[in-house]
This record gives C-alpha cells, sequence and structure tokens, in this order.
C-alpha cells in the first residue's frame, strides 16, 4: 500500500473512531453534581428514552453526592418522566402509570417534610401530574382525581397575598389561584363524570 493510501485509511479508521468513542463516553459517564443530573435528564426525555432517564435519576440519589433534601424535587421528576413513558408508550400505560402515581406520593411525603418558605407550587405541579394520569388510565381513575383534588385544595390556601417577587421578577398571584380553582373545578366534573363522587365539596 502506498504511502497517500495509507494515511488516508488512517483518516478513515481515526473517523470511524472517534465518533464511536464519543458515543461510548456520552453513553457511559456518570453526571458530577445536579446540574449535569438534570442536563442529562432533559436530553435523555427529548430523545424519548425514558427508561435511560429514570435509572440516571436512581443513579443519582445512591451517589454519595446527593442531597436528599431535594427529594421532594426528584420524586416529581421520576413521576413526570414515568407519565411522559406512560403518554407516548400506550403498550406500557399501565406499568407506568403505576410507578409515577407512586413517586407522586413520596414527592408530597418530601414536600410535606420539608416545610418550604415561601410560596411554591409543588402540590400544584403535582395535582397537575394526578390529573393527567387519571385522564390515561383505565382503572384507578377516580383516586387519581381525587388525589389530583386534594392537591389543588392544600395548594390554594399557600398561594397568599397580590403577588410574589422573586430574581427581581414579581407575579401576579390571582391568575395563579384562577388556574388552581379552574383545575380543581375540572377535577370535580371529572370525579362526577366519571362516576366517583368526590370525597369532599370543600373549595
Amino acid at each position: 500500500m502506498t504511502r497517500p493510501w495509507k494515511i488516508l485509511s488512517v483518516a478513515i479508521l481515526m473517523a470511524i473512531a472517534i465518533p464511536g468513542a464519543w458515543l461510548i463516553y456520552h453513553e457511559t459517564r456518570v453526571p458530577q453534581n445536579q446540574m449535569e443530573v438534570l442536563d442529562r435528564m432533559i436530553e435523555l426525555q427529548r430523545e424519548h428514552r425514558y427508561d435511560k432517564a429514570i435509572q440516571l435519576l436512581r443513579d443519582w440519589t445512591a451517589n454519595p453526592s446527593y442531597d436528599p433534601t431535594q427529594n421532594d424535587y426528584y420524586f416529581q421528576q421520576l413521576a413526570m418522566i414515568y407519565f411522559m413513558k406512560a403518554y407516548e408508550r400506550p403498550r406500557d400505560r399501565d406499568q407506568a402509570i403505576l410507578p409515577s402515581a407512586a413517586n407522586l406520593r413520596k414527592a408530597t411525603e418530601a414536600f410535606d417534610k420539608k416545610k418550604p418558605a415561601g410560596i411554591r407550587l409543588d402540590l400544584y405541579e403535582i395535582g397537575r401530574t394526578y390529573e393527567e394520569l387519571g385522564n390515561l388510565a383505565r382503572t384507578n381513575k377516580c383516586q387519581y382525581y381525587e388525589d389530583a383534588r386534594a392537591s389543588y385544595i392544600r395548594q390554594l390556601p399557600m398561594i397568599e397575598g397580590e403577588s410574589y417577587t422573586a430574581y427581581d421578577h414579581t407575579t401576579p398571584l390571582a391568575p395563579v389561584r384562577a388556574e388552581i380553582t379552574k383545575h380543581l373545578e375540572a377535577t370535580k366534573l371529572k370525579l362526577t363524570q366519571t362516576g366517583c363522587a368526590p370525597e369532599s365539596e370543600k373549595q
């Protein structure tokens, strides 16, 4: 083989080997901090690789660098990933809905233990996921709608005042209360339409 062809062959092999090596590194690297975990989780969800994203979060919660005070957030994220899997993969729907609901319960428990200061919308976000699980589920619809409703009922009194300022941005709170109330009424209607009376009529 002449020298030019040898050089060309090496170049071709390098062109093949370098992307392959990068891909192996990209797939096997272990995130070193929370920001890397979140970036990788978002990337995996965009690729619809939900099982990989779930495993990533589970591995991170077992990492010595993991901050257990963030349990409420990570359980919410796990619940959302399972929900997206259920939404996009009907054949896996029943198997994905159950762990989504289980992680929402864990997120609620972690939130209650944490008792965060300031205005937080964790319970509203948990309620929205429960509500969407009720929309998707073939069984336990009543339970998911009731859990959503309970989360909304708990969230409403936490939205106090006319506005909330954080990071130099002020948010009016009347539209936030209106949005929560809208979903509270929607879940009440869904419970009735599904043949389940709400456990409580309180607003």
